[in-house]
C-alpha cells in the first residue's frame, strides 16, 4: 500500500479539505489552497524486533493558504469574533483538531495488512504561521502544521 496514497485518501474525508483545493507537494498558492507535503523520515528512527518487524515512523505536513485581513482587533468581542483572521486560524486548527479526533478514534489512514498504526498526532497544539506573502493583493498568509503517524511495518517480519 502507497503510504501518500492512503494518507491523501484519509485527509480527504476531512470537512474543512473536502470542499477544498488539496495538492500533493506542489501547488500555486492562493486562498483557500491545501498542500499535502512529504516529509524525509530518518531511517535511524526505525526500531527492529526480533520478529522481523520494524517500527517506522511517517511524517507530513499540511500547508494551507489564507487570504489575510489587515484589520485592528477591537476589544469588543463581537468584533473579534468576526475578524477574518481570527476566523481563517479557527478554520485551520480545525483540520488540526479533526487529525487529532481521529486519532482518539484510532481511525487512522489504511497502511495496509502488512502495517500496524500504532499512533497518529500533530506535533504541535496549534497550526504554525510561516508568514504572509505581501506581493499578492489581498495578502496570503501561510499556515501549516505536521503530522506523525508511528507504525509495525510487518512486511519482513518472521512467520
Amino acid at each position: 500500500m502507497d503510504k501518500n496514497k492512503a494518507v491523501i485518501d484519509f485527509l480527504i474525508q476531512c470537512p474543512a479539505i473536502q470542499n477544498s483545493s488539496l495538492y500533493f507537494n506542489f501547488t500555486q498558492a492562493e486562498d483557500d489552497n491545501k498542500q499535502f507535503i512529504t516529509e524525509g523520515n530518518d531511517k535511524l528512527m526505525d526500531k527492529p524486533f526480533i520478529d522481523g518487524s520494524v517500527q517506522k515512523r511517517y511524517t507530513f505536513t499540511i500547508i494551507d493558504y489564507r487570504s489575510v485581513a489587515y484589520q485592528a482587533l477591537v476589544k469588543d468581542p463581537d468584533y473579534i469574533a468576526a475578524n477574518e483572521n481570527v476566523e481563517e486560524m479557527l478554520d485551520v486548527q480545525g483540520i488540526m483538531d479533526w487529525i487529532n479526533e481521529q486519532a482518539d478514534a484510532r481511525n487512522y489512514p489504511d497502511f495496509g495488512e502488512d502495517c500496524f498504526i500504532d499512533d497518529m498526532r500533530t506535533l504541535t497544539e496549534n497550526p504554525n504561521m510561516n508568514g504572509v506573502d505581501t506581493s499578492l493583493t489581498p495578502g496570503l498568509a501561510k499556515y501549516s502544521m505536521s503530522v506523525q503517524i508511528d507504525y509495525i511495518d510487518n512486511s519482513k517480519r518472521n512467520h
